[in-house]
């Protein structure tokens, strides 16, 4: 049998009943997740044992965005080495220390060495990592003006805006949701400030992953039969200072560092020292 690369030819395969039995409303989706490694085969429970034995190994599979984000990190790391660390610095406005670039990621100083290898008090991973060294080796160091923009307005992102509509905006609103008080304590706790005139929702504030990208996050609470609402708008000079993949990682890291710290520290909807 030829390779199986593309949704189409294993939906080909399927018995396309769409019984949901998968928990995806079709068979289709469930064609497209096995092939962005999301589902098994294992998981249709209408495909006959023989035939999933005859597809499992024919199925080409994308690696995982972990995995893409993990090849893209060695990448990034091997352009820092090529590049004059002093220069970029100057580039961006940012200071240099030991001979590392100091990088502010939400108020913390990450620093980066010649070898593209991060220093840092804070938990490191590649969601930080990867729009760290992006913005050192492609932002334009262009002041943001405070003109603010949904991300699908953004140069390049039609292709991301369902994925960051999804991941991004609304896990971050089931974490606002279920621990209001507490996710903004933490957005303060990570140097969000209140700002005031760019939207009627009920919190807008400006937290800063990277110096020259701000994100302005709206929440408006539920009200009269309504419910609630959340939005991630970024600076028009975004597209100037970090790619939009990057962007997208920068944004589905924020959630995923902001659920492990409730997860890790919520008492009694409050943080306390581990």
């Amino acid at each position: 049998m030829t390779k199986i690369k593309n949704p189409l030819e294993l939906y080909k395969h399927l018995d396309q009943s769409n019984c949901k039995r998968c928990m995806l409303p079709s068979c289709m989706a469930f064609a497209v997740a096995v092939i962005q490694n999301q589902k098994t085969l294992d998981d249709c429970p209408a495909l006959e044992l023989e035939l999933k034995q005859q597809l499992s190994g024919d199925v080409v599979k994308k690696p995982s965005f972990e995995e893409e984000q993990e090849q893209m990190l060695n990448t990034f790391k091997d352009q820092i080495t090529k590049i004059d660390l002093g220069a970029a610095a100057e580039r961006l406005g940012a200071p240099m220390k030991n001979g590392m670039i100091a990088i502010s990621c939400l108020g913390k100083d990450f620093l980066i060495n010649p070898g593209g290898e991060m220093v840092s008090e804070c938990h490191k991973n590649v969601w930080v990592q990867v729009p760290v060294l992006q913005y050192i080796i492609g932002s334009k160091g262009v002041q943001p003006k405070g003109e603010w923009v949904a991300f699908g307005q953004l140069a390049g992102a039609a292709d991301w805006q369902r994925f960051f509509s999804h991941r991004c905006e609304s896990e971050m609103k089931k974490l606002v949701d279920a621990h209001t008080d507490l996710m903004f304590e933490i957005l303060h706790l990570f140097g969000a400030t209140p700002i005031s005139g760019i939207t009627n929702a009920d919190q807008s504030l400006v937290i800063k992953p990277l110096p020259k990208v701000p994100f302005l996050i709206n929440y408006w609470l539920p009200e009269d039969g309504f419910e609630s609402k959340l939005t991630m708008l970024f600076d028009r000079t975004a597209e100037a200072n970090i790619n939009i993949e990057s962007l997208y990682t920068l944004g589905a890291g924020l959630v995923e560092m902001f659920r492990k710290l409730i997860v890790k520290h919520n008492k009694d909807g409050k943080l306390f020292e581990s």
